[in-house]
């Protein structure tokens, strides 16, 4: 179903994304041993990913970084993950589990997979060093695909994973081991990774990269008329036409509009779903506040054309009465970017996604 909101996990459900998927199996084969799976916030990156995943035949795992949340960052969530997913694929893949029963804190029972975090003899290196001796043997590529991986960045605890220099190992030495590293945070995957640092261990290591681009107008209108007709339902030209000016082509909140116009079956729904969209975003862009207060502010003036330097600082300063160090406001509006809420484009900060330029107006 195209009007689906979950992530799509078949390729009958994925609207037009056959060259990417192309070109994520052409890397597959031939192409550096870390993908990175790129774009904006709904843009559908993690439908590209599953349903790549799901057509590739090959042992994979597929960790959502945001899970990490619910364990606070903390190595054992990582291995709870970890375990989960080792469980999962070892029905299919059972020979899998023959490679991990050598390894010191990995408990087997059936299919189920357990790794005792506290285990100081047991490492994510170690794992995949077992992974890579099974691809070897099978003659096949085993993958790990980790969504929203920005995230990783937040990981610590007691000794502490540092994924940055397992990728570095892995690249350097496990030839049948591919990492695939979605990310709606550009600009912090990139901090987080380093090529550009020297400081880093990936520093200078090629990788390939997928970027999952927004819908132009006329396939976001197809994807509307594909949608509509598969679920037998008659939507005039013109709504279709609306719908697409003011969501510019990001599927997911394409999709949205699909599932709540198909629910309601009113023809006058368009503003009632455009607010509900922008409260979700709303609620996301509130939660800025607890890093920030002045990230609200910022937001607001871009959202309302205040969308230079110097507008920004004057404009952010009157609304809080004090003065804002240029320093603080370079960092805050870098954070933006990387962050993928914003751009800077020809000397302007503009918003990547127009329901988020709308609810920071009410901000």
């Amino acid at each position: 179903m195209l009007f689906d909101p979950r992530p799509k996990e078949c390729r009958a459900e994925l609207f037009n994304r056959e060259k990417e998927l192309k070109v994520l199996s052409r890397y597959m084969v031939s192409g550096s041993p870390i993908i990175l799976c790129l774009g904006i916030r709904r843009v559908g990156k993690t439908s590209v990913l599953k349903v790549f995943l799901s057509e590739s035949n090959r042992p994979y795992i597929y960790v959502d970084a945001r899970r990490l949340s619910e364990f606070g960052y903390s190595k054992q969530g990582f291995y709870r993950l970890l375990s989960e997913e080792f469980t999962r694929i070892g029905g299919r893949f059972a020979l899998i589990t023959e490679y991990l029963k050598n390894i010191k804190g990995v408990s087997i029972a059936g299919y189920g997979v357990e790794f005792n975090w506290k285990n100081r003899e047991l490492s994510f290196s170690s794992i995949l060093t077992k992974m890579n001796e099974y691809a070897e043997d099978g003659k096949t590529t085993f993958i790990v695909a980790i969504d929203e991986a920005q995230d990783l960045r937040f990981l610590r605890g007691y000794r502490r994973i540092d994924l940055a220099q397992i990728l570095a190992y892995s690249y350097d030495n496990l030839k049948r081991v591919k990492f695939i590293l979605a990310g709606s945070e550009v600009g912090l995957l990139y901090k987080f990774l380093g090529f550009n640092s020297p400081a880093s261990p990936l520093y200078g290591r090629v990788r390939d990269e997928v970027v999952i681009e927004r819908f132009n107008r006329e396939k976001s209108v197809k994807f509307l008329e594909a949608g509509f007709k598969e679920a037998n339902v008659k939507v005039s030209k013109n709504i279709i036409e609306n719908v697409v000016e003011v969501l510019d082509g990001i599927p997911g909140w394409l999709t949205y509009f699909g599932y709540k116009f198909i629910q309601s079956r009113r023809l006058n729904m368009l503003d009632q779903i455009i607010r509900e969209a922008e409260n979700i975003a709303l609620n996301e862009l509130r939660k800025l506040r607890t890093f920030s207060p002045l990230y609200i502010h910022i937001l607001r003036a871009v959202s309302l054309g205040f969308n230079r330097w110097s507008t920004i600082r004057k404009t952010v300063e009157a609304w809080t009465g004090r003065h804002v160090p240029s320093k603080t406001l370079y960092s805050l509006l870098n954070n933006l970017v990387d962050m993928s809420i914003l751009a800077k484009v020809n000397g302007k900060y503009v918003f990547l996604d127009p329901i988020y330029r709308r609810a920071s107006k009410t901000l």
